[in-house]
């Protein structure tokens, strides 16, 4: 009786949240990357991750360095992500595993899989100045969602984490990081932008190592002093809801938002990075460590009635339900003994 209970709640939990269920389309949607879209063996190389969105846009790997990398300019580089799957609480799902081993001038031979010392994804498509959706500046709010698993949260070994960015030498528009600066801070969900506060940082304390977070993180254009909030669910079950880290940095009024994306070269502007960023100074180095398996940003802010449906989406695709309680059993087993004695009895 008890099994059949068990499954019988499991059913009714499926049902509730349809993992293929629609999150709001249009232009507005600029980016949307699935690690389930990749047909890609396990643990081989993620060569290109293709954007689910209307806009196409694709990542990949570098086999050189640019001119002005900071590390080693022009230089062979071997920084191939691997795809992963990995199974939380009877959901299966693939990522794409972002790794750090060694010194980051270990920059490796692109012909000997996991010779570089970091794993990175670059934009390579959709780059003409103008015309890159992923450009969203001051004027334009931004909603995002991100389903990670960070692998060293607090050690500073690592420094400063890019889960991901549009950041680059003049300006920084995007990014979702953690930050690597003091014992205070250490660990904490971060967004850069170059104005009088360059770093923004949640509260709460650093993130849990080893976990999967669902986390959306939004920008609400206001005129002066935009807004940027973070919303995080840790607990890795789909019934728990996203719970805000309230930033500490000005209390997330972002003093001075960049107004634009610089070029590189001309006529091209600088790339999003996934697992990185492209700031000449850095980027190659303040990479992530751990598994990505869904990053979703729109260049607008989404309705509450929005994110809801974007997050029910992820927490049942991605999160299992909890196990059911005793009591939670007996309640639903009196239920349905009423509903089975009802029917026998001819009253509907």
């Amino acid at each position: 009786m008890r099994r059949l209970l068990v499954i019988a709640l499991l059913a009714a939990a499926g049902s509730a949240g349809d993992s293929n269920a629609q999150i709001p389309m249009g232009a507005d949607l600029r980016l949307w990357l699935k690690a389930d879209s990749l047909s890609v063996a396990e643990d081989g190389q993620v060569t290109q991750w293709v954007d689910s969105s209307s806009y196409g846009t694709t990542f990949a790997p570098r086999t050189m360095t640019g001119l002005n990398s900071a590390i080693s300019p022009n230089a062979p580089v071997e920084e191939f992500p691997h795809l992963q799957t990995v199974t939380l609480g009877g959901k299966t799902f693939k990522t794409v595993q972002f790794e750090r081993n060694g010194s980051i001038f270990d920059q490796g031979d692109p012909n000997v899989d996991r010779s570089g010392s970091a794993d990175r994804l670059w934009q390579t498509s959709n780059l003409a100045t103008g015309a890159n959706p992923l450009v969203i500046a001051d004027g334009t709010s931004m909603t995002s969602f991100t389903v990670f698993k960070p692998t060293v949260t607090s050690p500073a070994v690592l420094g400063f984490q890019a889960i991901w960015a549009l950041r680059g030498n003049g300006a920084s528009l995007l990014e979702l990081g953690i930050s690597g600066g003091g014992p205070a801070t250490r660990g904490r969900l971060n967004y850069v932008t170059y104005d009088a506060v360059t770093s923004y940082v949640a509260g709460s304390g650093p993130q849990p190592a080893g976990i999967w977070h669902v986390a959306e993180q939004s920008i609400l254009e206001q005129g002066a002093n935009d807004l940027l909030s973070f919303n995080v669910n840790t607990t890795e079950l789909s019934t728990s809801p996203l719970l805000p880290l309230l930033p500490v940095t000005n209390g997330g009024l972002i003093v001075d938002r960049n107004d634009g994306i610089n070029d590189d070269p001309a006529g091209f502007t600088e790339p999003f990075g996934i697992g990185t960023h492209a700031q000449d100074c850095c980027g190659e180095g303040e990479t992530f460590a751990g598994n990505i398996a869904e990053i979703i940003i729109y260049a607008r802010e989404l309705s509450p009635s929005e994110k809801a449906q974007v997050y029910d989406y992820l927490a049942a695709k991605y999160l299992p339900v909890p196990e059911p309680t005793s009591v939670g059993l007996v309640l639903v087993g009196l239920a349905g003994l009423g509903l089975l004695r009802r029917r026998a009895g001819g009253t509907h």
